[in-house]
């Protein structure tokens, strides 16, 4: 399969679904894509079971303040350096590209870095979603080192980061993005094909496609709506009116928000969401109906179009939906790293599995 500029629409609707409040706003990045596409052609997206088993294949992505990444925008220069630095410093040539969310601006940035690079890209990545932090991935449940990790800044400064486990890597790449100017480029995660194709997640940017898709389909005929939410496995959870926005500063370790929603139709009847750089936990009149890592989406009743986290403001009539979570998500392991306990929400997840 081939990723051209006319799939950018798609995949950007659909990484913002996936994004489940977060993961940034993708318009400037698909702007990007857009044009690098034009310029160097569409990018060859491949199964992992396509390559070589001993093919070495890398995870990059965009970290820190996708604000930021408005008035400095992502470049070819960052992400060429990053991964160019884990080659040198590994001895090694990367085969392929890999993304590490396939949501918000790093279900993007990744095709527009395999297109600068003249690679293809691996239909499959770590998340499943957009998680705050670069630990939360199927890779670390499998035992799969983050570090060495490189970042690149637009003006040149490049940092290699080794020596520590997912959570230290977590931990020294934030603490440099201030002095970096916001955000950085990175690369890590470093793996084997083989690796790749037992533990990523399967055909998530196949995935953003078609939610994109549907998506678009439902922005433009609302009558489609019901049907296209029963092809996509979303369940609605509430449709109604915004009645309070409460936000605690922003911690990508603690909740920073709350949202009271009024139902449509039974105003004594309302929705909680809680809030960190995505949504949480919703709540209707008390009893959880879902939480993290089940997609949390809220959408404008009318137009269709995703609400973040930054923009839910009172006033605005929303329906709330929730997109089903992989299965490699929800198991005992996974709770401890990507469930409601690692967002400090004390409630067990729901659909535990073993393994």
């Amino acid at each position: 399969m081939l990723i051209t500029p006319g799939d950018v629409a798609d995949l950007a609707a659909g990484a913002t679904l996936l994004g489940s409040g977060g993961g940034g706003d993708t318009q400037n990045a698909a702007a990007t894509l857009r044009r690098v596409l034009d310029h160097h052609g569409p990018v060859r997206l491949l199964s992992p079971a396509d390559l070589d088993p001993g093919a070495w294949v890398v995870p990059v992505a965009a970290i820190g303040a996708t604000t930021v990444m408005i008035e400095r925008l992502p470049g070819e220069t960052e992400f060429t350096a990053a991964v160019r630095a884990l080659e040198r410093h590994l001895g090694i040539a990367v085969t392929a590209l890999h993304g590490l969310e396939s949501a918000g601006v790093n279900a993007l940035l990744p095709v527009a870095a395999a297109a600068w690079l003249g690679l293809p890209l691996v239909d499959a990545d770590g998340m499943g979603r957009a998680f705050p932090r670069i630990d939360q991935t199927v890779f670390t449940l499998a035992g799969l080192p983050t570090a060495p990790l490189a970042l690149a800044e637009p003006s040149g400064a490049e940092l290699l980061i080794t020596g520590v486990d997912g959570a230290g890597a977590e931990r020294l790449a934030r603490a440099a993005l201030p002095a970096l100017g916001g955000w950085a480029a990175s690369a890590l995660c470093v793996m084997r094909a083989t690796d790749s194709h037992r533990h990523a997640l399967p055909g998530t940017i196949s995935r953003a496609l078609r939610l994109g898709r549907a998506l678009r389909r439902g922005q433009r005929d609302p009558a489609e709506r019901d049907r296209l939410l029963a092809d996509m496995a979303v369940r609605r959870l509430f449709t109604g009116t915004v009645l309070e926005v409460r936000q605690r500063g922003r911690d990508t370790a603690a909740l920073s928000g709350t949202v009271t929603i009024e139902h449509a139709r039974s105003p004594r009847r309302t929705l909680r969401l809680e809030m960190a750089d995505e949504y949480l936990l919703a709540l209707d009149d008390g009893a959880v109906t879902a939480h993290v890592p089940e997609i949390i989406v809220m959408l404008h009743a009318r137009t269709w179009y995703p609400i973040s986290t930054e923009r839910v403001a009172p006033g605005r009539h929303v329906d709330v939906l929730s997109l089903p979570a992989p299965p490699a998500l929800r198991t005992t392991a996974a709770a401890r790293l990507v469930g409601p306990s690692a967002f400090g929400l004390d409630l067990p997840m729901a659909g535990v599995t073993a393994s």
